[in-house]
C-alpha cells in the first residue's frame, strides 16, 4: 500500500480518526452549516410554537410547529449529503493521486457546489488546487453556483428517487493510498 509523504510515520488510530473528521468537516463545511441552521430553525420554531400554545393561540401554534419539523429535517438530509461527499472526496484523492491532474477525472465532481468543494479539498492535499479551482472558473462556476446543475434544469427531480438515492446513499469508499 502507498502511503502519503506526509504519512511516513506509523500514526495511531486516535491520530487518524481525528485527521478523517477534520477532513470531514472541511469537505462538507457548507453542508454542516445548513444541519446547524436547521436546527435553528427546529429551537427556535419550537419555542415559539409553544408560546403561541400557551396563549391559545392555535392557528400561529401550528404553523410554527410545521416550520420546526421541516427545521428538524434538514440537519438529517445536510449531514447524509455530507458523508455522501466525503465519499466523493475519498474516491477523487485517490484517483488524483494514481493518475495525476485530467480535467476529465474532475469533470463528473463539477455538478454541485458540494461535489466540487470535495474535488478542491482533495486536490489542496495533493498540491493540484489552483489547476482545480481554475477549471471550474473557465467551465462557468462561482461561489454563488450553490445548487446543483440537475436541480436548476429541472426541479422536477427532487421527486425522482434516482436524485435522492444518488445524493443521499452514496456508496463507502475506502481509501487506497492515505489514511485520511
Amino acid at each position: 500500500m502507498i502511503k502519503y509523504a506526509a504519512v511516513k510515520y506509523h500514526p495511531s488510530v486516535v491520530v487518524i480518526r481525528l485527521n478523517q473528521a477534520k477532513k470531514y468537516l472541511k469537505v462538507g463545511a457548507f453542508l454542516h452549516l445548513i444541519a446547524l441552521a436547521g436546527f435553528m430553525i427546529f429551537v427556535v420554531g419550537l419555542q415559539i410554537s409553544i408560546f403561541y400554545f400557551d396563549h391559545q393561540m392555535e392557528n400561529y401554534a401550528y404553523k410554527w410547529l410545521f416550520i420546526s419539523m421541516y427545521g428538524f429535517a434538514i440537519p438529517f438530509f445536510s449531514e447524509f449529503d455530507a458523508l455522501g461527499r466525503y465519499q466523493n472526496y475519498k474516491q477523487i484523492k485517490d484517483i488524483l493521486f494514481n493518475r495525476g491532474y485530467d480535467p476529465r477525472l474532475i469533470k463528473p465532481f463539477m455538478f454541485s457546489k458540494c461535489q466540487r468543494d470535495a474535488v478542491i479539498v482533495a486536490a489542496k492535499d495533493l498540491n493540484y488546487k489552483q489547476e482545480v479551482k481554475d477549471f471550474y472558473y473557465n467551465m462557468g462556476y462561482r461561489w454563488y453556483h450553490i445548487l446543483p446543475d440537475a436541480i436548476v434544469k429541472n426541479p422536477f427531480i427532487l421527486f425522482k428517487r434516482v436524485f435522492w438515492t444518488r445524493i443521499l446513499f452514496t456508496k463507502n469508499y475506502q481509501l487506497k493510498n492515505f489514511d485520511w
